[in-house]
């Protein structure tokens, strides 16, 4: 599964929700509460990129994700805006087992993160 959450201004994260091929899965504003007794410091989103089983095909969902925003104009690179791409792995059926394919990001993959100003996030998950 790859999500990605971006947060920041008001005005750029509107611009760039305006412009986006699919809805967020969740959005906070600026001050609402989080939990715990605590605030949101900015607003964000958060939305899913891709979702496969296998590793192997998980790239080519975000590629065709990304190349869609592309088209659109989207970028993260602007200045009071963050965005992270959150890859979760999930391991074999046994605890403790190891993904049975890796997850291979080409070096263009990671260009056209960097490009649109997106960092990288790796959990797994037994």
């Amino acid at each position: 599964m790859a999500k990605l959450t971006v947060h920041g201004d008001d005005l750029t994260l509107k611009s760039i929700l305006e412009v986006l091929p699919t809805e967020p899965e969740r959005q906070w504003r600026k001050g609402e509460p989080k939990g715990a007794g605590r605030v949101y410091l900015d607003s964000g989103f958060e939305l899913l990129v891709a979702q496969a089983s296998q590793a192997q095909v998980l790239p080519s969902r975000i590629r065709s994700y990304l190349s869609e925003c592309r088209s659109r104009g989207v970028t993260f690179s602007m200045p009071r805006i963050v965005a992270e791409l959150q890859f979760e792995l999930r391991g074999g059926d046994a605890p403790g087992t190891p993904a049975a394919v890796p997850l291979d990001l080409p070096l263009g993959d990671l260009a056209v993160f960097s490009e649109m100003g997106i960092s990288l996030s790796v959990a797994t998950r037994a």
